[in-house]
């Protein structure tokens, strides 16, 4: 439950170190670079230029790199995604760094290789039209081009519609009827049109091709010397040139074959030079030093600090950033809290004043979520999958070191949850044991059954509500006294408490019989809570009725804001009654053949089926659920948030990651 102190960095060293400096502090990434106020001195330089140099280089790689794996896809098992980055030393990046001109060159001929696959795939479909356009011709045994003697001219055609030779030349009658020089002769005819050539005097082809075109006429594609049936042997020729072309074209990508890895360094090699190029647009140089400012948290500063002077002849020095600086935030928890940081931060980092919320909120995170998903067989297989991936993965990625923790904590939850509740995939144990073996039933529950007892716990859904909201008025409270403000930590909090807990016994009594002693106590109790609240809810007010108005209005506000705020918590019933009911349906449907061996059969299948249908489901709800409650219920009794996250200048690579260096 912590954030790690941040201080200012600045950092000064010659010229010539630049690299070696920029390189070290990528590596780490432990240092967020700011851009600072530049003197006469220090400038910046444009890096535009080698930033999209590198832009244009990774599309390349990665259009390369598609390429390739289309071709020559490599297999991986489904636990893949599990694989962290491969480990690299600086000196092993540097030797690799050096087959880079080689590898891109190679991926640029693969980008290019296939780009005349591409035309060529283009061309083969302009040659197949081409050729469709030309079949309904190869009747005629004349070239394609209309050509002409020295008196007769000729005109291939179709029309759009479906003509006889006769109706043609009545046609063409109308307009010239004493034209006695003009013959038609239909090549096809059908529904989709007539394909025709027309021969007239030379001197009238011209007039006769404008009636033809009042009928929809168009000229046939002039495309070759050739008849049509040689035109159309060459060009299934072309295309089957093409095709081979293409295929050389596959066979020259696939001996690339061996170039997966260089290629997936390639890509990160490029990234982390991007940006770095980036990075240099933030530092201020003159023509001997450069000049960096930054963060790093304090337990990082000292080990950079000895490395970069020792290695490099950097000058470093830290300073706690000033009160109006807008200080990066970076949270540091245990192994049982921090798998849910990620939790905290999609809804926002601590502010300034903000304590971490992580710490406290990892409890009834997993409480919560184990009530609502509440199947001891669903956790089971929550605890086995995540726990085996840790404990045979040791060295996973952060971050999906974390998911598996998380889902580690949740599944042991739902384990306990689910045996207070008898809930095994649903009633599966008595079901098998009464329509299998012929046995009697047994208790699975060891605290209560859902379905038996709703108003009872739904009673004990609102207590632990009510405890949850009570621990975020009291961290508010902490946070205050911590901040100075120990009048305000008493007034937030004391009366709160005093003004809830005094009406608790009404608002329970609406559900179960409250004992006497509790109603008893609870009226006093309330009474001071209330006046605690008019006389201290308005004290920020300068005026007496102001004051007075915020408390009588804080009344009303605290006692119907909790009411809300506690009614909300039934969800904790009701999606861990879901969970059960549903998985006992199920069970149900398995059983509904007489015959014991379709029995068997149907109650495995559906089963399966229906136990992972409902166990996705309700993993869902329950995810988003219990972050409902944190982030509404909870955090809105103390958290204010907009802290921002801290981003450090790191090797940001998806295939390869710098080894730890001591």
């Amino acid at each position: 439950m912590a954030k790690l102190r941040i201080m200012s960095m600045e950092l000064a060293a010659p010229g010539s170190r630049k690299d070696e400096v920029l390189d070290y502090l990528q590596r780490k990434g432990v240092v967020e670079l700011t851009q600072p106020e530049v003197t006469e001195s220090l400038s910046y330089k444009d890096f535009s230029p080698e930033n999209s140099e590198c832009i244009r280089k990774l599309n390349v790689i990665n259009m390369a790199h598609d390429i390739l794996s289309k071709l020559c896809p490599v297999k991986k098992p489904l636990t893949a995604m599990l694989e962290p980055r491969k480990d690299m030393s600086a000196a092993e990046f540097s030797l690799m760094a050096e087959k880079f001109g080689a590898t891109y060159n190679r991926c640029e001929e693969i980008v290019s290789v296939n780009k005349k696959k591409a035309e060529l795939s283009a061309e083969i479909i302009r040659k197949k039209a081409l050729i469709e356009e030309l079949r309904p011709w190869t009747g005629i045994d004349i070239p394609l081009k209309s050509g002409s003697t020295k008196n007769v001219a000729y005109i291939l055609g179709s029309f759009r519609k479906q003509f006889s030779q006769e109706d043609i030349l009545t046609a063409l009658a109308k307009e010239f009827p004493d034209n006695q020089c003009i013959e038609t002769e239909i090549t096809s005819s059908d529904e989709n049109g007539t394909c025709a050539v027309i021969f007239a005097l030379k001197d009238d082809i011209e007039k006769i091709e404008a009636v033809l075109r009042s009928m929809g006429f168009v000229r046939a594609p002039e495309c070759s010397d050739n008849t049509p049936l040689r035109e159309i042997e060459l060009l299934e020729k072309a295309v089957d040139d093409a095709k081979k072309q293409q295929e050389e074209c596959d066979e020259k990508i696939r001996s690339e074959k061996d170039l997966h890895s260089d290629i997936e360094f390639a890509k990160d090699y490029v990234s982390i030079c991007k940006d770095k190029y980036q990075a240099m647009e933030k530092i201020p140089e003159s023509e001997r030093i450069f000049f960096i400012k930054g963060y790093i948290a304090k337990r990082d500063a000292e080990k950079v600090k000895a490395y970069l002077e020792k290695n490099c002849d950097a000058a470093v020095s830290y300073s706690d950033p000033d009160e109006n600086e807008d200080v990066p935030v970076i949270l540091s928890n245990n192994f049982f809290s921090a798998p849910l940081e990620g939790i905290t931060g999609m809804y926002s980092l601590p502010g300034k004043f903000d304590p971490d919320p992580t710490g406290i909120m990892a409890f009834f995170y997993y409480f919560f979520f184990g009530m609502m998903l509440s199947d001891a067989g669903y956790g089971l297989l929550m605890v086995l999958a995540t726990g085996g991936v840790l404990l045979f993965k040791k060295n996973l990625e952060k971050k999906m070191k974390n998911m598996c923790l998380m889902y580690f904590f949740c599944g042991l939850s739902t384990v306990f949850w689910g045996a207070m509740y008898g809930s095994w995939f649903g009633d599966m144990i008595n079901v098998i044991r009464t329509e299998f073996l012929g046995l009697e039933e047994v208790r699975l529950y060891i605290w209560m059954e859902p379905v038996n007892s709703l108003m009872e716990l739904m009673v004990y859904c609102f207590i632990f509500g009510l405890v949850h909201l009570f621990v975020g008025v009291g961290v508010k409270a902490v946070s205050d006294w911590r901040n100075g403000d120990k009048f305000g930590a008493f007034c937030d909090s004391v009366p709160t408490y005093l003004t809830i807990l005094g009406i608790a016994p009404i608002f329970f009594g609406l559900f179960t019989e409250v004992p006497p002693v509790l109603s008893k106590i609870g009226t006093p109790v309330l009474i001071v809570g209330l006046i605690l609240v008019v006389l201290t809810a308005g004290r920020h007010s300068k005026s007496l009725f102001g004051k007075l108005g915020g408390g009588l209005y804080e009344v009303y506000n605290l006692i119907g804001g909790y009411l809300g705020d506690v009614l909300s918590y039934a969800r904790l019933l009701a999606l861990g009654l879901s969970t059960g009911v549903i998985a006992e349906v199920m069970n149900m449907l398995g059983v509904l053949p007489s015959n014991k061996i379709l029995k068997l059969i149907m109650f495995i299948g559906v089963a399966i089926v229906g136990h992972i249908a409902n166990f996705a489901i309700n993993v869902i709800g329950a995810y988003v659920h219990t972050n409902r409650l944190q982030y509404v219920e909870f955090f809105g009794k103390f958290y204010e948030g907009g802290g921002r996250a801290f981003v450090p200048f790191e090797a940001k690579t998806n295939y390869y990651k710098f080894k730890e260096e001591n």
